[in-house]
């Protein structure tokens, strides 16, 4: 995720505002975090899948991480 990706996605998010190099830089590095914390979360999900205790298929963990989204 680059700074054009974070400015693109806050337009998206109908913020109106205007950026200065140091809230660049700081939603840079909120945003790593955020994605990191969100790779993990679902990096878990699929720990839990074993072929033999828990047989999810491809789909059941695309599911589980789309449902992640509406908690």
């Amino acid at each position: 995720m680059n700074k054009e990706d974070i400015l693109r996605m806050a337009r998206e998010a109908d913020r109106e505002w205007d950026c200065d190099r140091d809230m660049v830089e700081w939603l840079e590095r909120f945003a790593a975090l955020v994605a990191a914390a969100e790779r993990e979360a679902c990096a878990q999900i699929l720990d839990g899948v074993d072929s033999y205790a828990n047989p999810m298929t491809a789909n059941d963990c695309a599911d589980a991480i789309r449902a992640r989204g509406q908690a």
